[in-house]
């Protein structure tokens, strides 16, 4: 199969366009031939050497969707020709927490795309009906990639965070894909939508997708002065951080006492300056969120083909400019999501 490899951590050159033998599928798995994949902040992370676990070469990508071509003896939910999208990692479906539904964060599995798993930047990919759902006609093959982490992954750190309907939260990050996805999850849910962007000139889409307020942070002494303003002092009853590094400092500072944090994404890995005293005296919660569980997915689905959710899709390109996406990406050139199409997907 042609695909877009790894071969070396470093910057968009070390992605190189191979040809490979396509993954094989066990009797609980089906070959899924990918229309398309996202390209996400983690793909950049992963790609400059920030996940030493991943094995090079690698073919990149987890934010896949396709159409299943072979399926294995075990397989009774899907056929050929159906099509799917995935969520990022395939667990083993015994574990505590794929028996809870927590699948997402099984350790014993197969493992997440792109990493311990032949990702979407590849023709083929294997899937399970552990990690795969059913797409509508709906929703569009261009469109479908995105659904499992650009909003998936806001969706579920939404339902993490249990937030009752008036709500405030503070989103950072908001004009990435997750950003924005969640911007738009949480006006749905009828919650008071914070935004936070260091792009000035993304304030009126941040608006138009359902943000109440837009703050532009990165500047000198942060944001969270505005955000007390617009709180009336009070701040806020919650904060996706989906920036990490750059926000975090102002993030703490903007909530109530009694408010929680949901920790979704670090554009820069590290460690953050924290003193827990600040967590003391405020009871403050600290939650950790990683991608979208099926459920959440299938839920995801739903309310995409439903059109209460706009997937924001910044720009398409051919996999084969996969080094271009993730140079423009990593220069905030993008609002939303770049997905890289195949070529069979592109031409159909």
């Amino acid at each position: 199969m042609k695909a877009i490899r790894l071969s070396g951590f470093g910057g968009p050159s070390a992605l190189e366009a191979v040809d490979v033998p396509p993954p094989q599928h066990g009797p609980d798995q089906m070959l899924v031939r990918v229309f398309g994949c996202g390209v996400c902040g983690h793909d950049l992370l992963n790609r400059g050497g920030h996940f030493p676990h991943t094995p090079l070469p690698c073919v990149m990508g987890h934010e896949v969707a396709g159409e299943v071509v072979e399926t294995g003896p075990l397989i009774t939910k899907f056929r050929a020709g159906d099509r799917v999208a995935m969520i990022q990692r395939i667990g083993c479906g015994t574990c505590t927490a794929c028996r809870n539904g927590q699948e997402n964060i099984c350790t014993t599995g197969p493992g997440f795309y792109g990493e311990q798993i032949s990702g979407g930047y590849g023709e083929y990919v294997v899937a399970s009906e552990m990690n795969t759902v059913h797409l509508p006609d709906e929703i569009p093959d261009d469109v479908a990639p995105v659904l499992s982490c650009a909003i998936g992954t806001g969706y579920h750190a939404l339902r993490r965070a249990a937030l009752p309907i008036g709500s405030t939260v503070l989103i950072t990050g908001a004009s990435g894909g997750v950003g924005i996805h969640a911007v738009q999850l949480a006006a749905l849910a009828g919650l008071e939508v914070i935004a936070v962007t260091s792009s000035p000139d993304k304030a009126d889409d941040l608006r138009a997708n359902g943000a109440d307020h837009v703050v532009i942070g990165g500047h000198a002494g942060g944001f969270h002065a505005q955000v007390r303003d617009i709180t009336d002092g009070i701040g806020v009853d919650c904060v996706l951080e989906v920036a990490g590094t750059p926000t975090f400092p102002s993030s703490v500072r903007t909530l109530r006492p009694g408010g929680r944090m949901v920790i979704v994404g670090n554009v820069d890995p590290g460690n953050w300056p924290f003193n827990p005293a600040l967590s003391i005296l405020k009871e403050l919660e600290f939650i950790g969120s990683a991608h979208a569980t099926l459920n959440d997915l299938r839920k995801v689905v739903r309310i995409v083909a439903q059109g209460k959710v706009s997937p924001r899709i910044g720009r398409v390109m051919p996999v084969s400019q996969a080094a271009e996406a993730h140079r423009a990406m990593e220069a905030k050139e993008i609002t939303g999501r770049v997905v890289l199409m195949h070529d069979h997907a592109m031409a159909a």
